[in-house]
């Protein structure tokens, strides 16, 4: 018996031998998996969760959330206009490889995929380098700082926050009249997936109108909150539709031309459902166009009555053409 179990014991030992000491790069050795930092700025929430998820299936490696140990391989993705720039730095050599990616004429559904094998490429690069040409440890570099200004919001997990976008807009509005009253107002949208936003408004437009009777002086600000969806088309146009309330107060102050007719003053709340469509120019530019049509129509309005002429309506239904510049 002590035999036996002595010949089992050397059998054991020449296969330890025999297997050697090298491993494949991403795959577990001595209980213990690579280890991978990857940092994603700027990209979509969905578009970096799965490549992340995909990239540590096809590295065999473990994903962490920062680079704390000198042992961790480091990756940087930052999309911007339709690129991911990728780098990564080896911490035994202390040094980093890059290269870019366009995602132009890539279908939404394998990006992902595509700039996780991206990653995964430059990643055993790296490790193969240090195959080939075995250096003694060196201190890994210190990334350069992303500054203030290009740093979004972060999410749980490292995944940047979805862009928030301000819109600065000329207004012009419709009334059921026929009357054109001129104004202006800001927008702001916050993306809740890549398809999905909410934005809210808060716009004041005035006229002065002209009667044979004399004039009225129309007021109108108003607020509106609403839900929209949005999609590229190519690099250069985004249209989006949204669906909301809009509500808001008006004021009609009449001053008659001569003494055979009075002056008077109606006011009051008027709302109701408004229909947005809307069309963005280079949407992927941190400052780009916008233009929107919209439609709506009174649950509660206001009529502005005027003796033996025509009347000031806001009420029925209105309409609305906008223009500006958009910050993202």
């Amino acid at each position: 018996m002590r035999l036996l179990r002595l010949l089992s014991i050397c059998a054991i030992f020449v296969a330890v031998l025999s297997g050697g000491g090298r491993v494949a790069f991403g795959t577990e050795a001595a209980g213990e998996r690579r280890q991978v930092a990857i940092r994603v700025v700027g990209c979509e929430a969905e578009l970096a969760r799965e490549a992340q998820r995909i990239l540590a299936i096809e590295l065999r490696a473990t994903l962490v959330d920062a680079a704390s140990e000198s042992s961790v391989t480091r990756a940087t993705v930052a999309c911007g206009g339709g690129v991911a720039k990728i780098s990564v730095i080896d911490p035994t050599l202390g040094k980093s490889v890059a290269r870019s990616v366009a995602f132009t004429d890539t279908p939404p559904k394998a990006r992902a995929r595509l700039l996780a094998l991206a990653v995964a490429e430059l990643v055993v690069a790296s490790g193969s380098e240090l195959e080939s040409t075995p250096l003694p440890p060196a201190p890994p570099p210190t990334p350069p700082a992303t500054p203030a200004s290009e740093r979004p919001a972060a999410r749980a997990g490292g995944v940047a926050a979805g862009p928030v976008e301000l819109a600065a807009l000329f207004d012009l509005r419709l009334l059921a009249s026929r009357d054109w009253l001129l104004g202006g107002g800001a927008r702001a949208a916050a993306r809740l997936s890549p398809l999905f936003f909410v934005q809210a408004d808060a716009l004041l437009d005035y006229a002065q109108l002209g009667r044979v009777s004399g004039s009225v002086a129309v007021t109108m600000p108003s607020l509106s909150l609403a839900i929209g969806a949005s999609k590229d088309i190519g690099p250069a146009l985004c249209p989006a539709i949204s669906a909301g309330v809009r509500a808001g107060y008006v004021w009609m102050n009449g001053t008659p031309a001569g003494m055979a007719a009075n002056g008077s003053h109606q006011q009051g709340i008027w709302l109701g459902p408004e229909l947005l469509l809307q069309v963005s120019a280079w949407a992927s530019e941190r400052v780009h166009p916008v233009l929107g049509v919209s439609a709506g129509a009174y649950l509660v309005g206001v009529r502005g009555t005027i003796d033996g002429d025509r009347a000031v309506e806001a009420v029925r239904f209105w309409g609305g053409i906008s223009a500006g510049l958009a910050l993202r």
